[in-house]
């Protein structure tokens, strides 16, 4: 509680031109008693953003034993500088530099709320802080069919498995590599798989198609004590914070193995666990499933939402599909349409008769 009252105390203070009200203020130990209410208050990915964008600034001013007095981070200038230094020196994408910079912008409108005095508005104008939504990346039929048909045995077992596990997120309605990864043997019943999605908690029943019931029966945890169908999360986790670092890092690890494994199978394909269920989506949209009929069946609360997940139409599908109205209209009109061209035509040819005067 009492680090609670400093902090609203440091808040309502706020920063002067000299920076004397913050005098002696700590932006790690400040972080930390963010993230450790975050985490109190069950706000697992806050916290996560918090801690990683406090690291990374860390290893960008040489440690984390190098002290970092909050008047000398909140400056445009060193703003600059970690902002270059993550583009340049760790060539991060720029949705992680603007993850970044959000958290830290975070941290300066509590430490300084908007509207006090001394609170700069351009604080964080110079850097990169916007949001660009990343590009849906879905397989199309084609490569989807080359990787369930794929001989698996190619592969190390290690990634045998991850590509398994890719091929049944696609096959259970694209099911979220974070479902997949909290079923358990209870969610079957016979050729039935019900669960409830993690994020959202709504209760999904499907039937189990016989090619995703092969891969279940061959890489399922058979341990006496697996608590999990899958061996991807340890045992004994008992939620809260360390269950979502273990969760963060098998993601991690899954997305490297598959990495590793498609490039094997189809060379110069980028896939991540997302793409199961963008290619899932997409798929079921290009064979002309309604948009409300797929979202029902990825489990989604919005149809607005599902529409993000649906792969534009190619140029040359838009162009074929161009061509297919002009012939219908072609069909119908007969001579009616040769007769337009006809008299569009020769008012072109007349536009360019050369004048008698």
């Amino acid at each position: 509680m009492k680090a609670v009252e400093e902090e609203k105390d440091v808040g309502r203070r706020g920063i002067n031109s000299a920076g004397v009200e913050l005098a002696g203020v700590e932006l790690a130990p400040y972080m930390m008693r963010l993230v450790t209410r975050l985490k109190r208050d069950r706000k697992y990915p806050a916290a996560h953003g918090y801690l990683s964008a406090l690291h990374s600034f860390q290893r960008f001013v040489g440690g984390r034993d190098v002290a970092l007095p909050v008047q000398e981070v909140f400056t445009p200038a060193r703003l600059k500088a970690y902002e270059e230094w993550l583009m340049q020196q760790q060539k991060r994408a720029l949705n992680t530099v603007s993850d970044y910079m959000r958290s830290l912008r975070a941290v300066y409108n509590r430490l300084m709320p908007p509207g006090t005095a001394g609170h700069d508005p351009q604080m964080f104008s110079d850097v990169y802080t916007k949001v660009v939504s990343p590009t849906k990346r879905a397989l199309d039929k084609e490569q989807m069919t080359r990787l369930m048909t794929a001989d698996l045995s190619v592969l190390p077992r290690r990634q045998q498995a991850v590509v398994a596990y890719f091929l049944l997120m696609f096959m259970l309605r694209g099911m979220p590599f974070i479902d997949i990864t909290h079923l358990r043997r209870s969610n079957i019943r016979n050729d039935e798989l019900t669960y409830h999605r993690h994020k959202t908690k709504k209760a999904l029943t499907m039937e189990i198609p016989p090619q995703a019931r092969r891969l279940i029966d061959e890489y399922c945890d058979t341990g006496p004590d697996a608590e999990y169908l899958f061996p991807i999360l340890p045992k004994g986790l008992r939620g809260g914070w360390d269950e979502y670092r273990c969760y963060q890092d098998a993601l991690r690890r899954f997305n490297q193995v598959l990495k590793q494994a498609v490039g094997r199978l189809l060379p110069g394909v980028t896939v991540s666990s997302y793409t199961a269920r963008h290619t899932w989506a997409t798929v079921a949209y290009h064979m002309g499933v309604s948009v409300g009929r797929i979202s029902q069946s990825l489990g989604r609360s919005s149809v607005r939402v599902t529409e993000a997940y649906l792969k534009p139409f190619d140029s040359k599908e838009l162009d074929e599909t161009n061509r297919q109205v002009i012939d219908f209209v072609k069909k119908v009109n007969g001579e009616k349409w040769q007769q337009l061209i006809g008299c569009r035509a020769l008012r072109w040819d007349l536009r360019y008769l050369p004048s008698n005067g």
